[in-house]
């Protein structure tokens, strides 16, 4: 087991420390000393020791009132912090007295706070005096003031807040993790949007096997990112890019398709999107090309049609039809009844 002064950091002659404990606002030593029990005690990398950091510092300025920057910019803050460190660590052997200056400048800064406040903190009406005042006397002196008048109850809302935020960004990173692992391999085959059946293998003749399993072969449903259907849906449901790509990977799989011989990712989805809207655009200018006749009749009339699941849907066809043998399909939307 290693002794203490062999766990000590270089200059700041301190160990990591387990936890930050103060009623004060953290100081750079206190962030340093967590970042290195986390990196070199723990085992973490960089950027996840970077984050775990952070995580435990912005709590303190929740509990004081005090409105704070991203947590990005807390990262990059952490980060800048910590390359200084290991910069001088670098020239620790080199006998000249601008190094022996910059260690001396870093170790007195290192009692500072880790600022972390928004730059508007202090000229904003919904902070109290108390909290700018307090603010003001940490980032003066951290010895002279402490948080122990701050009001618990708002500190305990702000803080289950910052809680809050953090548990969606953990669900939203494995969300995004799962769907890459799922589509990540290789590209959709390209079909027609009209066509509904699935491709049938080239190495045997369809007058292999028996009727059931042609029949099976052809009636199974398929889905493609191409699809106009699907593009229009998408758009008219105002889905993110990621939204589409991760429904369409559950109707894949609900369709009994392989989703491990497809490859749906964010730029697929997008480019599949640009060509779609590209497609609707050019048949709109077609149609308005068009020379629409004075007389138009309304024609309806319900159909069985196959639906994506393999079964049977009632639809009904709506067509306009004019002089010269003119016909307009408006649609074909399912019937509600």
């Amino acid at each position: 087991m290693a002794t203490r002064a062999a766990r000590n950091l270089w200059l700041i002659d301190k160990a990591p420390i387990d936890e930050i404990t103060e009623a004060r606002l953290p100081s750079k030593e206190q962030v340093l000393l967590r970042y290195y029990h986390h990196h070199r005690e723990m085992g973490k990398t960089a950027s996840g020791s970077t984050k775990a950091v952070v995580e435990e510092v912005l709590p303190f300025w929740s509990r004081a009132g005090i409105p704070t920057t991203t947590v990005i910019h807390a990262g990059t803050k952490l980060s800048k912090l910590v390359k200084v460190y290991n910069d001088l660590k670098k020239n620790k052997n080199k006998d000249r007295p601008k190094h022996r200056m910059d260690e001396e400048i870093f170790k007195r800064d290192l009692k500072e706070i880790f600022n972390l406040a928004h730059s508007s903190s202090l000229q904003r009406a919904d902070v109290k005096d108390e909290d700018k005042e307090f603010l003001r006397s940490q980032r003066e002196d951290r010895g002279e003031s402490s948080m122990a008048g701050i009001d618990l109850v708002t500190a305990k809302k702000v803080e289950k807040q910052v809680e809050r935020g953090t548990r969606l960004k953990r669900l939203r990173e494995r969300e995004d993790s799962g769907i890459a692992r799922l589509t990540e391999r290789a590209e959709i085959p390209s079909q027609s949007s009209s066509s509904s059946s699935s491709p049938v293998s080239t190495t045997s003749s369809p007058a292999r096997g028996s009727r059931s399993q042609r029949k099976k072969l052809k009636q199974s449903p398929s889905i493609s990112v191409k699809d106009l259907n699907l593009i229009s849906t998408w758009d008219r449901e105002n889905l993110s890019v990621r939204q589409a790509m991760s429904t369409f990977a559950a109707t894949a799989q609900v369709l009994g398709m392989d989703i491990g011989s497809m490859a749906v990712s964010k730029s697929t989805v997008h480019r599949a999107r640009i060509a779609g809207r590209e497609q609707a655009a050019e048949k709109i200018v077609e149609l308005r090309n068009q020379e629409i006749p004075e007389r138009l009749v309304l024609h309806w009339d319900g159909k069985l049609l196959p639906s994506l699941s393999g079964d049977t849907e009632d639809r009904i066809a709506v067509l306009l039809t004019g002089e010269d043998d003119a016909e307009f399909l408006l649609g074909i939307p399912a019937s509600s009844d």
